[in-house]
């Protein structure tokens, strides 16, 4: 607050300067492809609890393993992440109903996204005294909503008309649910069904005292036709499906289709699927999620392998994808506790859902540049195949990120590489690292196109890069004993000579260190004559 100055003179104040910042670019946020109980289809939308996703989505299913893998991202610590429900929205109907409700008038009610599921949602009339005042919406799960009538109203005709007062009935369930004024959608509390404008020469139930509830019908289930393109996309930009919708969104740091393992398992056998009988046509799968990864630049593919597989088929699985650092492998599958109760109380599911929201946990924690192994996976009782120590350094060799359950530690992630057995690539955290400062970069200095391209803006553009450099490198983000061996950064004429600027061009070079973990930590034990000398090394691999 200024000071209240009465005596006439010169002052002097001080103040807190917010110099101009590039700001760190979030990493925790993940995105999901699956199949799906209820929701819209093909929209990507932006969960940020598992009651929100069960809101949204529905919950466990039989034949997939989205559910699964969203409830053990949040689990494991995960705050926000995007999920798209794969399917094919052209070949879904929904469930509806059209009511001739008692002192109201005749109105279609239908469920707020197509699938079976509609057909458990059931309409009440809530009635105030001798009047209906209101429908009470309700589904199998016991999710409820109220309409009252004065909202319904507005989608009846008035007498001598055959519309209604809105130009367009569809504008009511869009602002249900909260549709933004782009593509994407962030549902907030979704309803389970919205009126409609009646359709004509559609049979008409009545809901009055003599029928106080009425059954939604006509709901098909889109799960059992899941098809490849589905959850990767069909290459049309004018529908786009599955993975192609989430590269609409900005922000996603990882990417996991679990359900890509849909019919590798007896209990998935009716969904779809499988979406590939041999390895061969699994890596094909798979470099089409990595391909993905490379075209956005700013996530990484959290790949899974099938239940079944040894860690022999395993290792060489790795040979047959392409050595990319954009995504990285977890080995085996994950024992959880089942809702379903299908084969018992516990069930088999892929681990990319858990392993992303323990990056997730990490990211936030410690930062993106902490290796994210090492750490506990909550919510799993033990794993689909017991890694000893020789086969977990079959997998860590051919860069498979081994789970294993370490007596009084729990589940453990031991490994945290990328398909990369380049040194320079080969770790997750450095890749993370990398991708984080080209995005934040990229977003922050946006600002700084087409300002006059001269010796002041390259220096502007160093003091930005620099500061941001020097702040990674203070918080433990780079390696280095000083900033000079962190990073270096070169902006002026000798990286922009007169015809790159003709050319509208301004190059600043940067170089960092980054933290490689130490991936074997050694004590040699030697024996002299004057006792025994112990000395702790850190190694790293390479």
């Amino acid at each position: 607050m200024p000071l209240r100055y009465s005596t006439p003179g010169a002052y002097v104040e001080t103040f807190d300067a917010d110099p101009q910042r590039i700001r760190l670019r979030r990493t925790d946020v993940a995105g999901f492809v699956g199949v799906a109980e209820r929701g819209p289809i093909n929209v990507a939308v932006k969960i940020q609890t598992w009651r929100q996703f069960q809101s949204t989505f529905g919950g466990f299913l039989r034949d997939a393993y989205l559910a699964y893998a969203v409830n053990g991202f949040f689990q494991n610590g995960g705050r926000t992440c995007w999920v798209v429900r794969a399917g094919d929205a052209t070949r879904s109907t929904y469930a509806s109903v059209t009511l001739d409700i008692a002192g109201v008038g005749r109105v279609a009610i239908r469920a707020s996204s197509p699938g079976a599921w509609g057909n458990g949602v059931v309409v009440e009339a809530v009635w105030q005294r001798d009047t209906i005042s209101a429908l009470r919406i309700r589904n199998d799960a016991g999710d409820t909503r109220t309409v009252p009538v004065s909202e319904l109203k507005r989608f009846i005709p008035k007498p001598g008309r055959t519309e209604p007062d809105e130009p367009d009935p569809r504008d009511y369930q869009t602002n249900l649910l909260g549709v933004d004024e782009g593509a994407l959608q962030e549902l907030n509390d979704p309803p389970l069904a919205a009126p409609l404008v009646t359709v004509r020469d559609a049979r008409v139930t009545p809901l009055d005292a003599a029928h106080s509830s009425v059954r939604l019908t006509g709901g098909a289930d889109v799960a059992a036709a899941i098809r490849l393109e589905h959850l990767l996309g069909s290459g049309d930009p004018s529908a786009p499906m599955g993975l192609e919708v989430l590269e609409r969104v900005e922000g996603v740091a990882f990417v996991a289709i679990p359900d890509l393992m849909i019919g590798q398992d007896s209990s998935t056998k009716g969904t779809g699927g499988p979406f590939f009988q041999t390895t061969g046509e699994l890596a094909e799968v798979q470099r089409k999620v990595m391909a993905s990864c490379l075209r956005m630049k700013d996530r990484m593919a959290l790949l899974d392998l099938p239940l079944t597989m040894t860690p022999a088929k395993a290792v060489e699985q790795t040979t047959l994808l392409s050595h990319d650092s954009i995504a990285a492998l977890y080995y085996p599958w994950l024992i959880v506790g089942d809702e379903l109760q299908l084969h018992g109380p516990v069930r088999a599911v892929p681990p990319s859902g858990h392993v992303a929201g323990m990056i997730a946990r990490v990211d936030r924690r410690r930062g993106v540049h902490k290796p994210p192994a090492n750490e506990a996976l909550e919510g799993v009782h033990d794993t689909g195949f017991a890694i000893d120590v020789p086969t977990h350094g079959l997998l860590n060799d051919a860069g498979v990120n081994a789970i294993r359950a370490i007596p009084g530690r729990g589940i453990l992630v031991l490994g945290a590489r990328t398909l990369d057995p380049d040194i320079t690539w080969r770790y997750v955290n450095v890749r993370r690292l990398f991708l984080m400062i080209e995005q934040t970069l990229d977003q922050q200095m946006q600002s700084l196109v087409f300002e006059p391209n001269n010796p002041r803006l390259w220096r502007d553009i160093a003091r930005l890069v620099s500061d941001f450099l020097d702040r990674l490198w203070q918080v433990g983000m780079l390696d280095g004993d000083t900033a000079a061996d962190a990073y270096t950064v070169r902006c002026d004429d000798t990286t922009n000579p007169p015809w790159e600027t003709e050319q509208g061009r301004v190059t600043c070079v940067i170089g960092v260190q980054p933290p490689y973990p130490a991936e074997f930590v050694i004590v040699r034990i030697g024996v002299a004559r004057d006792g025994i000398q112990i000395r702790t090394d850190e190694v790293r691999n390479g």
